[in-house]
């Protein structure tokens, strides 16, 4: 059965930031590739992005201000003071300092310029100058990683409604949905926080690397040991933390979707008791996510004591070098103190880094998840050759169609012709081959073999688009969207351009005046999620009013009248003979009675047109329609 909405929607530009790239996200991308993919989506945000490194790269650079600060006031108030007053011939610790005999010197020189007791103050000022640029750093970030969110799930979904009708027959819709809401969100966290960390603790890293190596190279060449084991840890975890978001995408997709279809389903589950096995079912799947998400953790949280040991073990040893320069008087107090804290400022960052890697695993494999819907082809849209609006007429050729993996056709070499203006009707066991040539005509799928021409023009010539500006579809699994009746009537009609007495004009010749007056705020009233606040009865002809609205010169009926009562069915077949007139009108029928005034009736067997005819004449034939007719009848 044709499903209705998400298959006639009019392709919409991308949203801004989407960038113009066609790079695979096959297996055989690599991290850096998806990565810097990514971050195309914060191209248009750059000024921002550049903005918010900055005063990252800012904290970084004051943070060791603040330690060569303090290792000034220790010199110069404690060291330097306390030795002048034990003896006058000792040499000037400020003299002896390396900070005062590096590239630093004119740093420490400016510092000791300042009177000792406007420290304090010039300490708050350097705090608060951190402090803003902490904030305004993670700020721009944070609002680059917000829009790009909302760049890339916008684009996702634009995307999905572009895509073919095929691809929905093979993806669940609750996947395709957590890819939209818990997938994006991920790749989120790569642009805000990921990037904040590689920006900000690479730097610090660095800056605090330069420092150890200004007051002693010999010492810091002792941190470049542990280098090649931390590099090891991070491999090993990396292999195991790529894995386990890789698998978690999948399982949370399978998670929405098993809930999806158990919340969907919630009257068949209590009117067959089903709990336990619905509950049991979704237990067996929430805890696959949980122990995957463990794995995720356990690799992260081993991360850090594995580094921390590394770490401690190399420090053991250059404090041990640092005790014996100080104790031959190549290093000051101050010049140990600002070493020794720049070595303890290489602990976060780098547990930030390996820790980083949980997130950017995380990330990469969401967007990997989200860059796979992104790269489908979209459906062939090219605009029409043919004139528009289109007058109707409508020939099968020797058309073939198969739907994907399966062994046999669902039409084998069906041919008809329908003359504008008239109204036909297909009929057929399930399976018979009929709700697929509904489905060509409407563009969902196109034909292996064969061609179909509305006008004399081929619809590949015409163009998806351009076909369905001329086509209405009333299907009989009807989706109404969460807005008013109005809303729901004139879907499609681009905002403040509804039509409002077209409007009441399609809702009563839909036979759905009575039941819309009579509803609180009548065409301003909301009908609820998937039109749930509505009848059956009453979504179905909302539906066919929404169809009768867009006037089109095809319309087609798939069962419309199934969930409709007596007086509201016969209304509609009146009005299906007043759209003749200007209209071609395609219906299917499961209860034969309701064609009986078609201009023509196709039968279909085995994805074959084996019988045609009016309904005296198919039942005068004593074939398959007549025996259709006659197990209803019974």
């Amino acid at each position: 059965m044709i499903v209705e909405l998400a298959r006639q929607v009019t392709p919409r530009k991308m949203v801004k930031g989407e960038p113009c790239n066609n790079l695979s996200m096959a297996t055989g991308a690599t991290d850096f590739q998806r990565y810097r993919r990514l971050l195309g989506y914060a191209k248009p945000y750059r000024g921002r992005l550049i903005a918010g490194t900055l005063m990252l790269a800012v904290v970084s650079l004051v943070e060791p201000v603040i330690s060569i600060a303090f290792s000034r006031i220790l010199d110069r108030a404690f060291v330097a003071e306390g030795t002048a007053k034990a003896a006058s011939t000792v040499a000037n610790p400020l003299a002896q300092s390396a900070l005062t005999q590096s590239f630093l010197a004119p740093l420490t020189n400016a510092l000791d310029a300042i009177p000792i007791l406007w420290f304090p103050l010039l300490l708050v000022a350097i705090f608060a100058l951190r402090g803003i640029a902490n904030f305004l750093g993670d700020l721009a970030l944070h609002w680059v990683a917000s829009r790009v969110v909302f760049d890339l799930r916008g684009a996702t979904f634009a995307h999905l409604l572009r895509l073919p009708v095929s691809f929905f027959d093979r993806n669940a819709t609750a996947e395709l949905t957590s890819k939209i809401t818990y997938d994006t969100q991920q790749v989120g966290a790569v642009t805000s926080q990921a990037l904040t960390t590689l920006v900000q603790d690479s730097l610090k890293l660095v800056v605090a690397l330069v420092l150890m190596a200004s007051i002693s190279w010999k010492l810091t060449l002792g941190v470049f040991v542990i280098a090649p084991i931390v590099a090891v840890v991070v491999r090993m975890l990396t292999r195991r933390l790529r894995a386990a978001s890789v698998a978690l995408q999948a399982q949370m997709g399978e998670l929405s979707r098993f809930t999806d279809e158990g919340l969907s389903n919630q009257r068949s589950v209590k009117i067959y008791a089903a709990f336990d096995q619905m509950i049991k079912a979704f237990s067996e799947r929430s805890n696959r996510v949980r122990r995957t998400i463990m794995k995720q953790e356990t690799a992260n949280a081993a991360s850090a004591p594995l580094m921390h040991l590394v770490v401690s073990l190399a420090i053991a040893g250059i404090v041990a070098m640092a005790i014996k320069e100080g104790q031959r008087g190549a290093m000051t107090a101050g010049d140990f103190f600002v070493f020794f804290t720049a070595l303890l400022s290489l602990l976060p960052p780098m547990k930030s880094l390996s820790s980083i890697n949980a997130v950017l695993q995380r990330g990469l494999a969401a967007a990997t998840s989200v860059f796979s819907v992104l790269d489908e082809p979209v459906e062939h849209t090219r605009m029409a050759d043919a004139p528009k609006p289109l007058k109707g007429s409508i020939r099968f050729d020797a058309v073939t169609a198969r739907y994907a993996g399966r062994d046999t056709d669902a039409l084998t070499g069906v041919s008809f012709d329908i003359a504008a203006g008239k109204h036909v009707a297909f009929v057929g066991a399930s399976g018979s081959g009929k709700s697929t040539a509904m489905a060509l005509l409407a563009g969902f799928y196109m034909p292996q073999g064969g061609d179909i021409k509305v006008d004399g023009t081929s619809i590949s010539n015409i163009g998806i688009g351009a076909l369905r500006d001329n086509v209405s579809l009333v299907a009989q699994d009807v989706l109404l969207i969460n807005d008013t009746v109005t809303a729901n009537i004139a879907f499609g009609a681009k905002s403040g351009a509804i039509d409002t007495a077209r409007v009441r004009w399609a809702a009563e010749a839909a036979g759905a005046s009575t039941f819309i007056e009579s509803l609180p705020g009548a065409f301003d009233a909301i009908v609820g999620e998937g039109g749930g606040l509505l009848s059956g009865g009453q979504r179905q002809r909302i539906s066919i009013a929404r169809a009768l609205y867009k006037k089109a010169p095809i319309v087609l009926f798939d069962e419309a009248t199934s969930a409709l009562d007596t007086d509201s069915e016969r209304l509609v077949h009146d009005t299906l003979r007043i759209l003749g007139r200007d209209h071609t009108v395609v219906q299917i029928a499961h209860r034969l009675s309701t064609i009986r005034d078609a201009d023509e009736i196709f039968v279909f067997d085995a994805g074959r047109v084996v019988e045609r005819g009016t309904h005296a004449s198919l039942t005068q034939q004593a074939g398959v329609y007549a025996r259709l007719l006659a197990r209803q009848a019974d």
